[in-house]
């Protein structure tokens, strides 16, 4: 195992340095050294490695949790106002009902089956949104307007409904059946991962300023809790709907609010981490995906991903509608809800495991959109933020 992380880390920081140099992110060279080195192709990773490359993932996406929330200012979210509440569930829904159309007609697959497949395809990535939002944040890219806070809460808020709706149509191909409640777990899930979070967060807030802790306990007492919120959603959501990404969030909002000044260093220190983590997220996300499905994916796959896109493209738009945004920052908007990664990655192989008669096409689906929309979607941020954002 020891072997395999060193590979990963030697081999992705040097491809990152030079793909960096030519204008595309590093990202794209830690997805494709996760591809090489994993199961699919050269197959030199430990089997121990990639059982708990899930759990890799999962730490890395805490970690992009933490800094959002150490970053995000919720006063600037409230100024964007109804458009920031749109954004968290227009887009997706749009997405997946189009591709619950579209897919039917074009892949000759159920109605049920095609909402299946818009359920894993609809979610955008947080593993490429946070960090890119955060660093306009920091810059001041587009905050007067609210623009970059609007899009990170939104991508987080997408995902946990993503979740939700992910199960019921699958408990439909399961059972041919659909429960209302899952759908009623969806303001559960929001309300308890928030008070779960801003209780940790206000107990991590007392402890900071009654024994005046350093920023080194301060940062393993930070990790250590979320670590505990991120492992309890298993358990918790046996008893009642929970989120450990949406508490992980509000926990570190209301710790940049109890505790700005150390907040502050705290997201300095998790900037240093974050360089480091970026590389197991991606390289860990690439060795889950299998790049010879593609090959079966065929034009229709394609069309279908892109008809889901323009979807979504749709249901960003009439969100912002009248918001006051101009040409330039509506394209942006439009442009950073494309990126798909970490959600695709975790659910694209479930319903393949169960024994769905379409399982090997959502997979194949889910493997295509990452390659192609992960990659676009960093490049069109990186590449236009400064272009388009004032």
């Amino acid at each position: 195992m020891l072997l395999g992380l060193g590979l990963i880390m030697f081999l992705g920081w040097l491809s990152g340095s030079f793909i960096q140099r030519i204008g595309i992110p590093r990202l794209v060279a830690y997805l494709l050294i996760g591809i090489v080195l994993g199961p699919s192709m050269l197959d030199i990773l430990d089997e121990n490695l990639l059982k708990i490359a899930g759990e890799v993932r999962q730490i890395a996406l805490m970690i992009i949790l933490i800094k959002a929330g150490l970053t995000l200012d919720y006063r600037d979210l409230l100024k964007v106002g109804k458009p920031a509440v749109l954004m968290c569930f227009i887009p997706a829904l749009l997405e997946i009902l189009g591709i619950g159309i579209v897919g039917h007609y074009i892949l000759g697959i159920t109605y049920a089956e095609s909402l299946l497949l818009g359920s894993v395809l609809a979610a955008v990535s947080p593993a490429v949104l946070v960090p890119r939002m955060v660093g306009l944040i920091d810059r001041e890219k587009g905050t007067e307007k609210g623009i970059p806070q609007m899009i990170l809460a939104g991508g987080t808020a997408d995902d946990i409904l993503i979740f939700v709706l992910f199960a019921a149509f699958m408990q439909v191909n399961q059972e041919g059946t659909f429960s209302a409640s899952l759908l009623l777990s969806v303001p559960i899930t929001i309300v308890f991962g928030m008070l779960i979070g801003g209780v940790t967060g206000g107990i991590l807030s007392w402890i900071s300023r009654r024994y005046k802790l350093s920023n080194e306990m301060l940062l393993i007492l930070s990790i250590a809790m979320s670590l505990v919120m991120m492992g309890l959603e298993k358990p918790i959501n046996n008893w009642i709907p929970y989120s450990g990404v949406l508490a992980v969030l509000t926990c570190h909002l209301f710790l940049r609010e109890k505790c700005p000044d150390s907040a502050t260093q705290l997201a300095n220190v998790f900037n240093r981490i974050w360089s480091y983590a970026e590389i197991f997220l991606f390289a860990c996300l690439g060795v889950t995906v299998n790049p010879f499905y593609i090959l079966k994916a065929g034009w229709r796959v394609l069309m279908v991903i892109g008809l889901g896109l323009i979807f979504r493209m749709l249901g960003v738009f009439l969100s912002i509608f009248r918001a006051g945004f101009n040409r330039h920052e509506i394209i942006f908007i439009m442009g950073s809800y494309i990126p798909k990664a970490t959600v695709q990655a975790s659910l694209g192989g479930i319903p393949l495991m169960v024994g769905f008669a379409s399982g090997e096409l959502i997979l194949v689906a889910a493997t295509l959109a990452i390659l192609i929309t992960a990659p676009l979607g960093a490049l069109f941020i990186d590449l236009y933020a400064d272009q388009l954002l004032e």
